[in-house]
């Protein structure tokens, strides 16, 4: 056993490092776990000795009996993001995780118990029971749960180590052209043509839609206000929220967007504090309604491929191509994150590369035709 000035390690038969430390009251205390090497058994006694002097320490004997369920619960009623608290349809999603797909089966084990290998098997029996889609957010919420776990030094390294196991994998989606985009409005209910209009020329996704006001569309200048949205929540129904952290925006709608809510507005006229989107009857218009209908109207036009909320993507990657700056696109798009709206500068990109392609194969024509002099192609001179 090798002599430390706080603690001391010692390496056992199995090849891991087993850390020692004495309490303020001098009694003798082993970590609750073992480590794969000596520096993060290091690691872990000067923590503990920072928190000692800090007045901060708590009792480990009693910390790790706390179980995955139990520390879960608390991670999700504290969590917060840029000082907010959880908007409802993420409080949602992590409670229903938590309660469906990690608690049954990790739930009452205690955190310091849980394994790399624990978690792998974990993983597999999740995919064999739900989609992708639910067993990422499963795997992202634990991660995140014991990542704040090794912070309060509960644990000492995440057991959860699947690789892009938390990310989202979604493959490209098709890109809508304009005349695609009047086709789907044009085969909506007439209550719901404007809707997919503005969802495409406003890039506003479908709870924000919901929530539209008529005075939050301002017909003289062109703009629309986009600072709350609509979302639903089990067992509590519908709730109107605050939009996704730096979401508000007010941005300016093309002349397409602006016609489709002014004869919108004139077949059914309503005060500004009125929701833009109603059904016909003027009740509340909820997401099952407008997806209902969406899914009739990608049949008819012979699309059935296509999803709601490519009418965001496809606007703001035609405001890419049309050139907007990064910073731009995600003004418009409410995004805080560059990353989310870099995919529609790749599009953008990739549409410049088809073009310069098209130009090159009309060159080769014009070459192999012999246009112009010396088979040169031709430019139309300015009027």
């Amino acid at each position: 056993m090798s002599k430390r000035q706080f603690g001391s390690l010692r390496r056992l038969a199995s090849g891991r490092w087993q850390a020692r430390y004495l309490t303020p009251d001098g009694v003798s205390l082993t970590a609750p776990q073992t480590f794969t090497t000596k520096a993060e058994a290091a690691a872990f006694l000067a923590g503990v000795e920072t928190d000692l002097r800090r007045g901060a320490w708590t009792d480990p004997t009693v910390a790790s009996d706390v179980t995955v369920a139990e520390y879960g619960a608390r991670w999700i009623s504290e969590r917060t993001v840029k000082g907010r608290p959880l908007a409802p349809r993420t409080l949602d999603t992590y409670q229903h995780s938590l309660r469906y797909w990690i608690a049954p089966t990790l739930g009452q084990r205690r955190l310091v118990d849980i394994n790399p290998a624990d978690v792998r098997a974990w993983h597999q029996d999740v995919m064999s029971q739900t989609g992708p889609t639910a067993t990422r957010q499963a795997y992202a919420l634990l991660r995140a749960i014991f990542t704040t776990a090794v912070a309060d030094d509960l644990v000492a390294r995440n057991p959860c180590r699947i690789r892009g196991a938390g990310q989202p994998h979604s493959p490209e989606r098709p890109l809508i052209g304009v005349e695609t985009v009047d086709a789907l409005a044009a085969a909506m209910p007439a209550h719901l043509r404007a809707f997919v209009l503005v969802a495409f020329w406003g890039h506003a996704r479908l709870g924000e839609l919901l929530a539209l006001r008529v005075g939050d569309v301002d017909l003289t200048a062109g703009t629309m206000r986009i600072e709350r949205q609509s979302v639903e929540v089990d067992g509590e129904g519908v709730r109107v929220t605050t939009p996704k952290v730096g979401s508000i925006r007010t941005l300016h709608l093309p002349a397409p967007g602006v016609d489709a809510v002014r004869q919108h507005l004139a077949a059914r006229p309503a005060t500004p504090d009125a929701a833009l989107f109603t059904r016909p009857d003027g009740s509340e218009l909820r997401a099952h309604h407008v997806h209902a209908a969406w899914a009739k109207a990608r049949r008819t036009i012979g699309h059935p491929e296509l999803h709601l909320h490519d009418l965001r993507h496809a606007g703001l990657t035609l405001s890419a191509q049309s050139g907007a700056t990064l910073a731009e696109v995600m003004r418009r798009a409410g995004h805080v994150s560059a990353a989310a709206a870099m995919r529609y500068q790749h599009a953008a990109e990739e549409r410049d590369a088809e073009i310069a392609k098209l130009m090159t194969a009309r060159a080769r024509r014009a070459t192999a035709s012999g246009s112009g002099p010396t088979g040169q192609l031709t430019l139309d001179a300015p009027e």
